[in-house]
């Protein structure tokens, strides 16, 4: 993807530059490779004048200073409200794992607990032994 930085950068570059420039001359060698090169080709050789776009005006500058301007802003802004919305999904994720109920703990080998009894017979006295009759 293309930074949106790039098109006003190019504007600016290319108002840097001077207003005469050598002529770019294009030709194809013996081996049908393109050149392009600001020095006339060797002797024999047919070479097309490339034609150059005139540098951008001084309103063009401007305009395109503006549009990095505020294509900066935009880019700040929509950078805070990413954070802002990460921020709210983060505390969200946070508040989902506190409400989560922790599963237990596995034992690695099992454990047997004694059960409560719900039901205790009345307590009654102990027993006593009959007397017997003595022989007689």
């Amino acid at each position: 993807m293309i930074s949106p930085y790039t098109f006003p950068l190019l504007l600016a570059v290319l108002a840097c530059q001077p207003a005469v420039a050598d002529p770019i001359y294009k030709w194809v060698d013996s081996k049908g490779r393109v050149t392009y090169s600001s020095t006339p080709p060797p002797g024999g050789v047919k070479a097309d004048q490339v034609t150059t776009p005139p540098p951008p005006t001084a309103e063009q500058v401007r305009q395109a200073e503006e549009q990095l301007k505020k294509t900066k802003e935009q880019a700040s802004e929509l950078e805070n409200e990413r954070l802002k919305q990460e921020e709210k999904e983060a505390e969200e994720a946070r508040l989902r794992a506190e409400q989560q109920t922790q599963p237990p703990a596995a034992a690695e080998k099992p454990t047997y607990l004694r059960q409560p009894s719900y039901y205790n017979p009345p307590l009654r006295p102990p027993l006593r032994p009959t007397p017997r009759p003595l022989p007689k």
